[in-house]
């Protein structure tokens, strides 16, 4: 846990920033760090509340732990990000340290999941932990539009505050390292790679995509030199079986490359990003994807779609192979037609999702509960 403070006469409210997770493979997790980074934390004092293994069972130590810390600061918000397991001793914590305005943002949920895994834990959470998490917070928002739909959260208990998407920094050179990264990768100057970036778990479609490769056609452009390589940054608890699953990818070259803490310098080393997640809310791996200028091949869920909807790429059915082989075809081939869907991309994330929309939005949902 690190408090950062920052030496100012005033009194600045006090705001916990509860995360969890692995550095380099959680979205959420790098919002957090970018929001304590960033000027906010000239307005705030915030606090690190990190949890860094998931919580299988009821975890009491932690627990108390996180309850002396909360009464010995006293904060004017908790903030908690998720649901599921870790987002329930995050608010738990907060209530039994007798905190009052507790925000709770809801980034997924295990009810979503196409391979739920043991069945009674999954029923555990979407009828005990998710709810209870959802109750016993004073304010609830989301990060897209689509989640703010949902039907599990039409009456959570608490105040709506309305959605703060995650937004990601629009670099101003994103290729500005590209040839010494694709060198360090074993990229020659004419090989198109793909990239795809979130943890290994078959939730993200990794199923998919391998048999989506095998489809693909060949190349109409006549380079020989030229080659299809698929670049895969992260790690999870399926990684073996996909692994295993994209050992056999027709003509395309697979490296997998774990958790990486310099993906936006990989992201600039590639030409085109895939996304053929089963389930999704707002994915700051997309958002960064297209931050750098990479048009992106996508499934239509969740917040994809709404991202999407203005330009920066192309949307699929989800769990279809076929047409998300017919959507990587032509831009593996036209690289003016990647450089025209990327450039839109990233304009689309300038106006709606970059750093500064999320800040200001996190500002003022933040001056919204404390002023109350």
């Amino acid at each position: 846990m690190q408090r950062h403070t920052v030496r100012d006469s005033r009194r600045r409210p006090v705001v916990v920033q509860h995360s969890a997770g692995t550095p380099g493979a959680n979205g959420p997790l790098t919002a957090v760090q970018r929001v304590l980074d960033s000027p906010l934390a000239e307005r705030y004092e915030f606090v690190r509340m990190h949890q860094h293994a998931g919580n299988g069972s009821l975890n009491v130590p932690l627990l108390r732990q996180w309850v002396r810390l909360l009464r010995r600061i006293r904060p004017d918000l908790v903030h908690v990000r998720g649901l599921q397991n870790e987002g329930f001793h995050g608010v738990l914590a907060a209530r039994l340290a007798g905190c009052r305005r507790i925000l709770v943002t809801v980034h997924g949920t295990v009810r979503d999941l196409r391979q739920p895994g043991r069945p009674w834990r999954r029923r555990l959470l979407v009828h005990g932990a998710e709810p209870a998490t959802l109750r016993m917070a004073s304010h609830v928002g989301t990060v897209c539009d689509y989640a703010a739909r949902r039907d599990f959260l039409r009456d959570p208990g608490a105040t709506f505050v309305g959605v703060i998407p995650n937004g990601v920094p629009l670099p101003a050179h994103p290729r500005a390292h590209r040839e010494r990264v694709r060198a360090a990768l074993g990229l020659r100057p004419d090989d198109v790679a793909m990239i795809a970036v979130s943890r290994l778990t078959w939730e993200k479609g990794y199923g998919v995509l391998a048999d989506a490769l095998r489809r693909l056609p060949p190349s109409t452009v006549r380079r020989s030199a030229a080659r299809r390589v698929l670049l895969v940054a992260g790690d999870g608890p399926d990684r073996e079986g996909i692994t295993a699953a994209l050992a056999d990818t027709g003509d395309v070259e697979v490296r997998l490359l774990g958790n990486r803490l310099d993906v936006p310098d990989l992201l600039g080393a590639a030409d085109l990003f895939v996304f053929p997640t089963l389930h999704e809310n707002l994915s700051n791996a997309l958002l960064e994807a297209m931050a750098h200028g990479l048009p992106v091949v996508a499934s239509a869920v969740g917040g994809n779609v709404e991202v999407l909807r203005s330009g920066g790429g192309r949307l699929v059915p989800a769990g279809d192979p076929d047409a998300l082989a017919g959507a990587l075809s032509p831009l593996l081939d036209d690289s003016a037609e990647r450089l025209h869907v990327g450039e839109l991309g990233r304009k689309v994330v300038a106006e709606g999702y970059s750093l500064d929309v999320m800040l200001g939005s996190l500002d003022r949902v933040y001056q919204r509960i404390i002023g109350e």
